[in-house]
């Protein structure tokens, strides 16, 4: 019920952050705990015989069950956490509506009616009896919000005593929690999909408690049974982070990062009271070297018109993708008023080296395709308007082509920079939409245009593939028209004509078209003769400006060319 005035003032939101900060020792406390009885066990190695195997399977049964008490603890770390902090924003808006009417000379009933001795102000008093009566309404819908959720792990941690119960599945088949998951990862994405709508929403989370990993990763769970279960893995990924000794390691600050809330771009203007923080949203984790993930950066709504995948490219990995990455999948995702998902599902080449090798484009394109299966299953239920738009940035443009080769076959697709469309032999679906954008002296030039492309065809010249205008872009307080910078420079500049037109794209409009932005370029002296992949290089314009000459090793076959160093993310390869 709605808190009076007295109950309000004496309320500690923070008890709600004490409580999930108990409940994630707890869960860490039990894990450490089982894992030393395993340790210990596992060290008799000169045990043998029936016995042993009886209790070999009982220690398993308890480490089943541990785990799953775990889980749950850690879903109740998460839910404390989140309600900890919407319910103290919510008190704080509260408060300062009270001390606005306090200092205006206004009396306040424990109801929250405001009243004022002078007549010709009841008026303001009205208006500031609405204010605070709102306030303490959006506070009882959150309490009852997150106390509903936290009463139903409660209950699922009482039904755990002697293990976790079974779950029904679709035709009233009883079956165990993880038997279920096992049978799920023998079936198809739609089957999945088909079975999981068909459960109860309490069992389906009892099947997230019992194998967190497996439900936030299988292709076929919808999104919004991943989210949580991604919360689960994240958190128990960090216990282990502090059990190692690297709580205060880059790995673990990330995952920190990954679990405290963060601005809604797709809702600048919240309500009063509302303080417009959401949890990140991972559709995709795991706890790799170097990270795997897939993030939904903004919130999908029934009226959504688009949505974007972004795969960014070189020197991208989940410690670095928090940064200029996500501030720009958030920026597209608030011009475009549309989730953007910041898709780094395996691993990319850390260097320009290593980004000579089409390895990583061949294992990561298959799990592209197969989410843009699930991103259209998703779309059909919850924004059956949507257009999708994927974008691959440098190296993952010869992701997204290669996915495309393999049957991926969104609305749209930019190649961004792209050092290819793909590296498969294979046909690209007809109807989809293709833009490509690459700013004049991009050093990703040499990629595209070297023959025998490892990575595919040049998007800027593929026959099917619009050339969208890149312009100017603001760097470091320069602006430039082409050169090094501009390989990825315009993915920090959301006022850029490159990131205009990524944006068009994205939300249907029509895109600015290259060859109506060329840049006026300073007058100099006539070159000597060059092959015409090396003109083209500099976008018929010119180069953007004097470039030192720092010539690359003489290489049989190839012209002596004159390329600052060092480059950043530009797959290249020399022929031998």
């Amino acid at each position: 019920m709605r808190p009076t005035i007295p109950a309000l003032l004496k309320w500690q939101p923070q008890t709600f952050a004490d409580a999930g900060t108990c409940a994630s020792e707890a869960a860490e406390a039990l894990d450490t705990a089982v894992g030393r009885a395993v340790t210990a066990f596992d060290s008799a190695r000169s045990w043998r015989g029936l016995t042993h195997a009886a209790a070999q399977r009982r220690v398993g049964e308890e480490h089943d069950h541990a785990d799953e008490v775990r889980n749950v603890l850690q879903m109740i770390a998460d839910e404390a956490s989140d309600a900890a902090v919407a319910l103290t924003h919510a008190r704080d808006h509260a408060l300062r509506l009270l001390d606005t009417a306090t200092d205006g000379g206004f009396r306040i009933a424990e109801d929250a009616t405001v009243t004022h001795p002078d007549p010709d102000r009841a008026a303001s008093a009205a208006d500031l009896t609405g204010q605070i009566t709102a306030a303490l309404s959006t506070i009882d819908e959150l309490d009852e919000l997150y106390g509903t959720r936290l009463d139903g792990y409660t209950a699922d941690l009482a039904s755990m005593i002697d293990g976790q119960p079974d779950v029904t599945l679709p035709g009233g088949t009883m079956m165990d929690p993880d038997d279920a998951v096992m049978m799920l990862r023998s079936l198809t994405e739609s089957q999945i999909r088909d079975v999981l709508e068909k459960m109860s929403p309490a069992d389906v989370r009892r099947l997230v408690q019992a194998n967190p990993h497996v439900m936030g990763n299988l292709p076929g769970v919808p999104f919004e049974w991943r989210i949580p279960a991604n919360e689960v893995n994240i958190r128990n990924a960090l216990a282990e982070e502090i059990r190692a000794g690297r709580g205060q390691g880059r790995r673990a600050r990330t995952l920190r990062e990954m679990l405290e809330p963060v601005a809604d771009p797709t809702n600048p203007n919240p309500a009063a009271g509302d303080d417009g923080l959401v949890e990140r949203q991972f559709i995709t984790f795991v706890n790799t070297p170097r990270g795997r993930m897939v993030e939904m950066v903004g919130t999908l709504r029934r009226n959504t018109r688009n949505v974007a995948v972004y795969v960014p490219g070189t020197g991208t990995n989940m410690d670095s993708a928090g940064g200029d990455n996500r501030r720009a999948a958030a920026e597209l995702a608030a011009q475009t008023d549309g989730p953007v998902f910041l898709y780094l599902d395996g691993d990319l080449p850390q260097d320009l080296v290593a980004a000579t090798s089409t390895g990583y484009a061949a294992e990561m394109a298959p799990r592209l395709a197969v989410f843009g299966h699930e991103l259209d299953a998703e779309l059909a239920e919850h924004a059956p308007a949507a257009k999708s738009t994927f974008i691959g940035h440098s190296y993952g443009g010869s992701v997204v082509g290669t996915a495309e080769q393999l049957g991926l076959a969104p609305d749209r697709v930019i190649y961004a920079s792209a050092a290819g469309t793909g590296i498969l032999d294979l046909p690209h679906p007809a109807g989809v939409d293709r833009y490509a954008l690459t700013f004049p002296g991009d050093p990703i030039h040499i990629s595209q245009l070297l023959p025998f492309n490892p990575h595919g065809a040049d998007p800027d010249t593929t026959a099917d593939v619009t050339r969208l205008a890149t312009g100017t872009v603001e760097i470091d307080g320069k602006t430039y028209v082409g050169g090094l910078k501009t390989h990825g420079g315009y993915w920090n500049d959301p006022d850029s004509t490159a990131f205009q037109n990524m944006v068009k794209v994205i939300t249907g409009e029509e895109p600015v078209l290259h060859g109506r932005d060329r840049p006026s370029m300073p007058s100099l002296p006539t070159p000597p003769p060059a092959p015409p992949w090396w003109t083209r290089l500099f976008d018929d314009a010119g180069p953007p400006g004097p470039l030192p000459d720092i010539p690359l090793p003489r290489v049989p076959g190839l012209p002596r060319l004159p390329i600052p160093l060092p480059i950043p993310d530009v797959p290249l390869r020399l022929p031998r």
